[in-house]
């Protein structure tokens, strides 16, 4: 930790992050089969719900756009979703925090920095795996990609993974108020991955709903860059949708900072 709090110290922490991602081989294949398991089992209830109606499609999607939109999606939520939720609370209610707080470096600064670097090898891993999908689809010419539409989604998904960022660390300031926050986490880590459309399409919620998710920022963190991937959006929709991320990248750093500072008023520092 004191090499962190000298020198170039997020630096040293986004080192120290993909040192550990690379320490920790056992809990990445494990991540590895929680991303083919989901997206195999989805695949095949798809295709039993497909094989036993006579439409060509279901909720706008035809057989091989629902495949890819599933594909793409538990890849994409793997690329955005943080898991840092227990990370943080933990520290919080430990007194870890103490650590940050006394010394002149930025708790949300080190935070971010270790996770980009402990993501280093494992999104490449992802991208890639993404890019052989992208090349079946645009072989078999499934989706209306193309390599303007790879080039304008890779900016979506990296405002989809800083809003991500932002919604989980604003929501694990929570945790200077909740006694036991664990089961928390485990409930609004499913909610926000059904709302984002990371389960399934969310045209399967109907219209009505749409329109709530719609004003909420969870759509535009894997539904809307799969989206933009596939060419299910056009391009005046993707760039709308691309200006509605960094309205709610700018509300949540707002919301971020707002929800730590009230916390950190009611913070003892119990330990650390």
């Amino acid at each position: 930790m004191r090499a962190v709090l000298t020198g170039n110290k997020y630096v040293t922490a986004f080192t120290l992050g993909m040192q550990s991602s690379m320490e920790y081989r056992l809990q990445f294949f494990i991540g590895l089969f929680n991303l083919v398991f989901p997206i195999g089992l989805q695949c095949l209830i798809w295709t039993a719900v497909y094989a036993s109606q006579d439409h060509q499609s279901l909720y706008g999607y035809d057989y091989g756009q629902m495949m890819l939109y599933t594909v793409l999606a538990g890849i994409v939520a793997k690329l955005v979703m943080t898991h840092l939720e227990h990370t943080i609370a933990e520290d919080i209610k430990s007194g870890g925090l103490n650590t940050y707080l006394v010394r002149p470096v930025s708790y949300f600064g080190y935070r971010l920095s270790a996770y980009m670097g402990s993501r280093v090898v494992s999104d490449t891993i992802l991208i890639i795996v993404m890019s052989v999908v992208i090349g079946i689809a645009m072989a078999f010419h499934i989706g209306e990609m193309s390599l303007n539409r790879v080039a304008v989604a890779i900016i979506t998904l990296v405002l989809a993974s800083a809003v991500q960022f932002l919604l989980t660390y604003t929501i694990c300031a929570l945790a200077f108020t909740l006694q036991e926050i664990s089961y928390f986490f485990v409930i609004t880590t499913l909610i926000v991955q059904i709302l984002s459309g990371g389960m399934v399409p969310l045209e399967v919620f109907g219209e009505a709903a749409n329109q709530w998710f719609n004003l909420l920022p969870f759509k535009y963190t894997i539904y809307f860059p799969v989206n933009v991937l596939n060419g299910r959006l056009a391009m005046n929709e993707a760039f709308q949708g691309m200006l509605i991320q960094l309205v709610w990248f700018v509300l949540l750093i707002g919301a971020s900072r707002m929800a730590w500072k009230l916390g950190l008023k009611r913070y003892v520092g119990i330990g650390g």
